[in-house]
């Protein structure tokens, strides 16, 4: 994949009706989609997953899940990558923000990112999203850090 794209863009604000997603600061969520990004293969993908800094900034109150998600978007994207984003809501508690990338060789896979407020180091993982089951997660590479499961998943939706 390249490290930049050249090419047109369009920016998609991710909502459910009337009622649009936002970051840790109010601001709306915008991501930026690159008409020339393409489908990586799954080793593209965890090769700029390692490169991208984004699993290394802090979660705050104005810096949370869903602003991990759009960062990650737009870098994808920026470097020629194909991303979603994906709104999860689950039967309890709040809801959860990563990203899916379709795979020329293994298909969709989530990605998530999202830092902690104490622990350095990466926390890119996979993970899995079933409807009625828990996120299941696995760290790309090493250090393999610890990272618990949100709850339950009642529904996602991706915003391309």
């Amino acid at each position: 994949m390249s490290t930049t794209v050249s090419a047109a863009t369009t920016t998609v604000n991710p909502h459910e009706g009337r009622t649009y997603m936002v970051g840790g600061d109010g601001k709306l969520i915008s991501l930026v989609n690159y008409d020339n990004a393409k489908n990586p293969t799954y080793s593209q993908l965890v090769e700029f997953i390692k490169k991208d800094s984004t699993d290394r900034k802090k979660y705050t109150s104005t810096y949370v899940c869903s602003d991990f998600a759009e960062d990650v978007h737009n870098n994808a994207e920026k470097a020629g990558i194909k991303a979603g984003w994906v709104a999860i809501n689950f039967k309890r508690g709040s809801g959860h923000a990563c990203n899916a990338f379709k795979t020329t060789d293994k298909g969709l896979v989530y990605i998530d990112c999202t830092g902690s407020p104490s622990q350095k180091g990466s926390f890119d993982k996979a993970i899995t999203l079933k409807k009625g089951k828990a996120i299941t997660t696995k760290s790309l590479y090493p250090p393999m850090l610890r990272w618990s499961g949100l709850g339950t998943v009642k529904s996602f939706k991706v915003y391309w």
